[in-house]
């Protein structure tokens, strides 16, 4: 149990990460309705998988994937913000492992400890979070950055 609750933090956090990093800095303007759901559904989902492990893998497993799918939805909405919507098409991987596993839970292996689904699980979201963060464009700089420079000399 202590390892699928610090699994979900940790899942929980590099979530908590990413739109500090990458959605917060391109948000203007007033905020709207729709964010704000979707960020709470986000936490929400999160907390019912969290609540759900171990003794409801079935509700576990719906959650993870959920969980995914609406960091997906999110990234399709945030495509007008110049945030990188093409690289969450990787969510995808956790959501058919969620889907897989959640077809495969009444197994005699998964069935007598619950805990080993996160032997897939963790791999799994370890991978597709390297890869995300892989793939992701290098930051530019900023052009308050740029007339901050000292002047150049000027040649005589």
């Amino acid at each position: 149990m202590l390892w699928g609750v610090v699994f979900l933090i940790a899942v929980f956090l590099e979530d908590f990460y990413l739109y500090h990093v990458k959605v917060l800095p391109r948000l203007s303007g007033p905020h709207n309705w729709s964010g704000f759901s979707l960020s709470v559904l986000i936490i929400g989902t999160w907390y019912l998988t969290q609540a759900a492990f171990p003794s409801d893998v079935g509700l576990f497993l719906v959650g993870f994937a959920l969980f995914f799918f609406l960091r997906l939805v999110g990234g399709l909405l945030h495509r007008r913000i110049a945030y990188p919507a093409r690289q969450d098409a990787i969510f995808t991987i956790p959501i058919v492992a969620a889907v897989a596993l959640l077809a495969l839970a009444g197994r005699p292996f998964f069935s007598g400890h619950p805990g080993r689904l996160l032997f897939f699980l963790f791999p799994i979201w370890l991978l597709t979070i390297l890869i995300w963060w892989s793939v992701d464009a290098p930051p530019t700089i900023c052009a308050s950055r740029e007339n901050s420079a000292p002047p150049s000399w000027p040649h005589a």
